[in-house]
């Protein structure tokens, strides 16, 4: 008997006892459906949590921020520097390899009024490639130029959340003014509102959406009455070796504020790599815990599988007895109980992986309909290791019947059917 007439021995075997077949599939079907469907709920969940880490921005990048020396002798000499200052910005820009953009932050925080309403809120100066940098999505409007920072010019972009609280919701508030303390801004843009799961929350932006932006230079200018900057946010070059690149940041600024270190380096860039490595470690726990329970299904199917073959077995003794007496070999006997059991069991995971498949689509279904923008996609590792597995549970449940068939006497089959 060839490998063709093995298998489809099996899948006769299978048609024959519908019943019998049914219960023996269902530990393989349901190990595999869960095996596909738990890699692909954990794959859906971290795939979401990545797509939100990238929309939050802050991968490669640095914020250089003022600090007082810890020591007496830094607080005692830190009249040689003045602390982080405007011009500096471009010294870091020409000196440091691996920044791929810089902007200025200068903070204040005060009396807005716009419309009829006034309330205390924070306002940012930065410069064009802020809006880069800090990923801030643009709805009407425009964000602010180089014109703007190069002329000091008196105007600024809202946040979403303080645009409705200054104008109210749905106001169109471009060309509108505001007021920073007694300082008069002409509104040019305003800021729209990312879209996070729900899982991940709004990830921290209403507070980026309550504040006003101005030009760095209007803001030193009008409001602050100084050069001093706040804080540097850097950009690093995709690839660009961060401790290098720390390493650079502070020696220039050692160097510039005449070996006072009156400044603090937070690498948020590492944060946010840590916290994407404990991500792929929680996930890979999970799908170690959820691929042993459903491993568990595989075996009991195996288990069942084992059961039903040990069946065939002696239900086929007169067959097996007839074959071996004109001549047919232990080996192609062997061969032939290992094909049927191995096809019955990838039957089995086929069913599974179209019943995994389904219940990532009903999942992903029941999602959306509970409001929760999620996609759950078919895991590809999870089809891999689950038809894998039922493969492997047939071929090895399948050794011991195929064992026992090949090696029995032909005269004391025939005569223990007759």
């Amino acid at each position: 008997m060839n490998l063709l007439e093995s298998v489809v021995s099996g899948l006769a075997s299978i048609w024959s006892h519908k019943l019998r077949s049914s219960l023996t599939l269902v530990g393989i079907v349901v190990g595999v459906a869960s095996v596909i469907a738990m890699f692909s709920f954990v794959g859906g969940i971290v795939t979401r949590v990545r797509e939100d880490f990238e929309q939050i921005g802050f991968d490669n990048t640095f914020f250089v921020s003022n600090m007082d020396p810890m020591n007496p002798e830094g607080r005692a000499s830190l009249k040689a520097s003045k602390g982080l200052m405007l011009h500096e910005m471009d010294i870091l820009e020409t000196e440091v390899p691996e920044i791929r953009g810089i902007t200025p932050v200068v903070a204040h925080y005060g009396v807005l009024r716009g419309g009829s309403e006034a309330l205390h809120g924070e306002v940012f100066g930065i410069t064009p490639d802020g809006f880069i940098l800090f990923e801030l999505n643009l709805g009407p409007g425009r964000y602010i130029s180089d014109l703007d920072v190069e002329n000091h010019a008196r105007v600024c972009v809202l946040g979403e959340l303080i645009k409705n609280d200054l104008f109210g919701e749905g106001a169109d508030a471009i060309g509108r003014h505001v007021l920073i303390g007694d300082v008069s801004f002409e509104v040019v843009g305003v800021l729209a509102m990312k879209e996070f799961s729900q899982m991940f929350g709004n990830s921290g932006q209403e507070q980026e959406h309550r504040r006003i932006y101005t030009p760095t230079t209007t803001m030193t200018h009008y409001i602050a009455g100084t050069k001093r900057i706040d804080t540097f946010a850097v950009k690093l070059y995709e690839g660009a070796d961060i401790t290098q690149a720390y390493d650079h940041i502070h020696e220039t600024l050692i160097r510039e504020h005449r070996g006072i270190e009156d400044f603090q380096i937070e690498n948020v860039a590492e944060q946010l790599a840590q916290a994407e490595v404990q991500m792929e470690q929680m996930s890979a726990q999970w799908n170690m815990i959820l691929g042993s329970i459903a491993t568990v299904s595989l075996l009991v199917g195996g288990i069942g599988l084992l059961s039903v073959l040990i069946i065939s077995v002696n239900e086929r003794l007169r067959e097996i007895g007839i074959r071996k007496a004109v001549g047919a070999e232990d080996r192609a006997i062997f061969q032939q109980f290992i094909i049927e059991s191995v096809t019955i069991s990838t039957v089995g995971g086929l069913i599974g992986v179209a019943l995994g498949a389904g219940l990532c689509k009903l999942i992903t279904f029941g999602a959306q309909a509970a409001g929760q923008d999620m996609v759950i996609p078919v895991s590809g590792m999870g089809v891999a290791l689950g038809l894998g597995f039922a493969i492997i549970v047939g071929f090895l449940f399948g050794l011991y019947p195929a064992a026992k068939a090949s090696r029995l006497d032909p005269i004391e089959a025939i005569s223990r059917y007759a």
